[in-house]
């Protein structure tokens, strides 16, 4: 596509269309027609959005005329996660039972702040029935696949998103994430990702676990669409006060990072072990950081007790409350695996959920303990190197037990941010560094220095590349015994 990879940034973007180079009408046509080019391929978005993102594209184009731009993000092209909801555009939450559905009449928080900014919401991208997989399968839309390779998967449940960035189809997207579902698209299409501090993004429904998050190509566009979404909105009643929450530009020199203590986790006690390739990539990041003066501790096991049994049915309770209210035709429409996983929770009692909550939470303290010892955290996103395009994880029995480094952030209410940091064996590898509550910004600088010392140049797959899944031996270490 002629200039995509010559416009690869949002601020090379804006750069065009001040000189006047480029008008965002012209953006949005490229991103279209891109979109038609290869999106047959990855099966990424699902919703084009044409008449209404022509409209802001054509008033984006008259401020930038003008020399009155909105701001950072006003004519770029920003696609939103099926699950969030936009005025005139379909939800559907991944799941064929809900094709029927009208159109949404409201703005939620991100949409309605994405539209505020003058950004050209111009579609809407694939995810899991019910957001419920790590992975990038769906009754509704079928595969989503990854463009550096066709046959693995792109993670999930943002999974339509981390493949058309990866692909160069828009500069930035919203997503939403409940147990890494931002960071593992992320990690799996070499992508930068954050999940904020719990209710620093408004986001419908309300949720103690669930936020909304930024995605985009490099952490320096993540954090221009972080400080746009950032604010309070009474809509969400976990929503912070304060706001918005703008990342300046970052120090990159070493004096930036130094005297950082940094907890370096790469057993969390349980689960799926890191393969050997991943820890590599993890452990150069963490040299990088002790290089430059930042005190790096290896942290032991974080768990002695398996914590994974007890959230692992509070996440099969939340898809059987959306899978229960179909007839009998809408649940046999849903996904098999969802189906198969989440109806055991009907023989759950009110007092066993009761006990996992509170299971749960001890586990969600003693992780937040841990993290709050030091002042960031850094591990991997995903202990192998991604599994293939068809699989719903590494656990089909448990899905989302490949999220073992992702999910307790989620449930400790703590920032967590993904950035692509390597290559191995054609598919990218991403690391995660984690933060206390509220330090969202911090977490967001360590991404940005760390993302400027990777070695690996990636060379975007702006043209999907069909090439044979990897070993299952590279999924993560011990899968093969494990699964």
């Amino acid at each position: 596509m002629d200039n995509l990879n010559t416009l690869n940034t949002a601020a090379q973007i804006r750069a065009a269309y001040r000189e006047g180079s480029l008008t965002p009408v012209d953006m949005l046509d490229r991103t279209l027609a891109h979109i038609d080019e290869v999106n047959g391929e990855i099966n990424a978005i699902v919703h084009r959005n044409d008449v209404e993102a022509r409209q802001q594209a054509e008033a984006s184009s008259e401020r930038w005329a003008a020399g009155t731009p909105l701001g950072v993000l006003d004519g770029i092209p920003v696609s939103i996660k099926d699950s969030v909801r936009a005025t005139g555009m379909p939800w559907r939450h991944g799941c064929l039972p809900n094709r029927d559905l009208a159109p949404d009449t409201a703005d939620s928080p991100p949409a309605a702040r994405l539209k505020e900014a003058g950004a050209v919401v111009f579609g809407k991208c694939a995810m899991p029935d019910f957001g419920m997989l790590g992975a990038g399968a769906s009754s509704l839309y079928g595969i989503v696949r990854n463009p550096w390779n066709l046959a693995m998967n792109t993670g999930g449940s943002s999974a339509g998103a981390g493949a058309s960035l990866a692909a160069g189809i828009g500069s930035m997207s919203v997503g939403s994430d409940i147990a890494g579902s931002v960071r593992l698209p992320a990690a799996h299409c070499g992508l930068a990702a954050l999940k904020p501090t719990q209710g620093r993004i408004p986001h419908l429904a309300p949720s103690t676990t669930r936020s909304a998050g930024p995605m985009a190509r490099s952490v320096r566009e993540v954090s221009e669409l972080f400080g746009i979404l950032t604010g309070p909105d009474s809509r969400d009643l976990m929503s912070l006060p304060g706001g918005p929450l703008m990342a300046e530009p970052v120090d990159l020199s070493d004096a930036a990072v130094a005297g950082l203590r940094v907890g370096l986790i790469l057993d969390m006690g349980y689960g799926f072990g890191v393969h050997p390739e991943v820890e590599q990539l993890v452990r150069a990041a963490a040299q990088a950081l002790r290089d430059a003066g930042a005190e790096v501790t290896e942290v032991p096991p974080v768990f002695t007790v398996d914590p994974y049994a007890a959230l692992d049915r509070l996440f099969q309770v939340r898809a059987l409350s959306e899978w229960a209210p179909y007839d009998e035709t809408g649940r046999a429409e849903v996904l098999p695996a969802i189906t198969e996983w989440c109806s055991t929770a009907s023989t759950y009692s009110a007092v066993n959920h009761e006990d996992d909550l509170n299971a749960v939470a001890a586990n969600a303290a003693h992780f937040a303990e841990i993290v709050d010892g030091f002042d960031v955290i850094l591990s991997p996103v995903i202990p192998g190197l991604g599994f293939g395009a068809e699989m719903v994880g590494l656990n089909p029995d448990a899905p989302l037990a490949h999220c073992s480094f992702t999910c307790w952030f989620n449930q400790s209410g703590q920032p967590a941010a993904a950035v692509g940091f390597g290559m191995s064996h054609g598919v990218p590898v991403g690391i995660q560094i984690g933060g206390h509550r509220f330090d969202d910004l911090r977490v967001l600088a360590v991404a940005e220095w760390l993302e400027a010392r990777r070695t690996t140049t990636f060379d975007w797959p702006t043209q999907p590349r069909d090439l044979p899944a990897l070993p299952v031996d590279l999924y993560a270490d011990g899968y093969e015994t494990r699964s």
